[in-house]
């Protein structure tokens, strides 16, 4: 049992830092940028330096499977866990350690419950509703309504998706992994199997802040319940003996933790898993709320990013060749390529804060796409 919740804890863990890494900027030059380039570029170079090119052709195939390709794995590896990582916590903490407990009572029993019901329940929801698909029926609908964010830059008017026969509306993409166009596209999601977009993307909210709430909550209960433990046992005036040597030592926060770890393995690991998934999770969310402030996406934050890298670089080398060149023809036309690169970047560089409250609002007031449907048949 001990086995299975380290290896379930290490599993989850790399999986949710490596997901949360796939949403940094790759070109950012702070800790999380290179942390992605680290990851991203130089490992899997280096892995295949140490392994090979036919065995690392057969973990990139692994790899494009599991990325790129519609499957339930992760799905059902998120229903192991977290559905088993509840019922681990009802059985050793809520009808074991919670009962006669001096910190914890039924209530706390009752309010986990409940906040695990309904983060189920929003699990459930970011699967199960669209993300906003465009098809040549709607797509005049789409594209009327995002018109105003058409830049010549990121979004062109006239932009067509080769593979769905249609003319992409601003702030949408074709998902590769789904093979449709979606409308505001966020990103493909593994963890609900479709993509979050403009119809889905209030449910996915809702995920990741229901579970950040009920990971953040089993933390704290749970490290409630173990220090009520310590106080019922009254272990900081305790004696332990030293199992290798038998010396007498007095209780500190150090012997005592490793008591309550060898004592308490599994839920000590449960309560770990719901410290590590809350500040992820919260991470994670605030992040979204960023982008929400901002009116902006994953998709849009890392296309500008490439954009803003791209014609930094353009600038940098018009300049030089502005500052250097003697011919003349090409001094008029490295200063003529310089403006127009700037003024690309400055038009980047523009922001639309409409601030987080009615960010959330527009997001929220969303119709579900088969409520659109409903009201189309009435």
């Amino acid at each position: 049992m001990v086995f299975f919740a380290v290896f379930g804890l290490i599993s989850l863990v790399t999986g949710s830092l490596l997901y949360l890494l796939v949403c940094v900027d790759p070109n950012s030059q702070g800790i999380l940028g290179k942390l992605n380039r680290f990851v991203f570029e130089f490992m899997p170079s280096l892995i295949k330096k140490i392994v090979g090119e036919r065995i690392f052709n057969i973990l990139s195939r692994a790899q494009n499977y599991f990325f790129y390709s519609n499957h339930p794995i992760v799905q059902i590896f998120y229903i192991l866990v977290a559905v088993g990582g509840y019922i681990l916590y009802v059985y050793y903490g809520f009808m074991q350690l919670f009962q006669n407990n001096p910190l914890v009572d039924n209530t706390n029993t009752m309010i986990g419950s409940f906040l695990a019901f309904i983060s189920f329940h929003s699990f459930y929801q970011a699967c199960h509703f669209r993300p906003g698909v465009i098809t040549k029926q709607n797509g005049t609908l789409y594209y009327n309504q995002y018109k105003e964010y058409v830049d010549s830059v990121i979004y062109l008017k006239e932009n067509e998706c080769k593979t769905c026969n249609i003319i992409k509306p601003a702030r949408s993409k074709h998902c590769r992994v789904c093979n449709i166009c979606v409308s505001r596209f966020d990103h493909h999601c593994v963890w609900i199997k479709q993509c979050v977009g403009q119809k889905n993307y209030k449910y996915f909210i809702k995920f990741i802040g229901l579970h950040a709430l009920l990971c953040n909550y089993g933390a704290f209960i749970g490290s409630r319940c173990l220090y009520g433990i310590v106080l019922k046992e009254r272990l900081f005036e305790a004696v332990f003996r030293d199992p290798f040597n038998g010396t007498r030592m007095q209780a500190d926060v150090f012997i005592i933790s490793r008591y309550m770890f060898y004592q308490y393995t599994i839920f000590v690991f449960i309560v770990l898993l719901c410290i590590i998934m809350g500040l992820s999770l919260t991470f994670f969310l605030f992040y979204h709320f960023n982008m929400i402030r901002f009116d902006t996406t994953t998709n849009e934050r890392m296309k500008r990013s490439d954009f803003k890298s791209f014609f930094e670089d353009e600038v940098k080398k018009f300049d030089l060749i502005s500052n250097t060149s003697e011919d003349k023809e090409e001094l008029k036309q490295a200063k003529s390529n310089g403006q127009k690169a700037k003024m690309i970047l400055d038009k980047l560089q523009k922001d639309r804060h409409i601030g987080l409250w009615k960010g959330l609002k527009q997001i929220f007031s969303e119709p579900d796409e088969v409520d659109v449907k409903k009201k189309k048949v009435q």
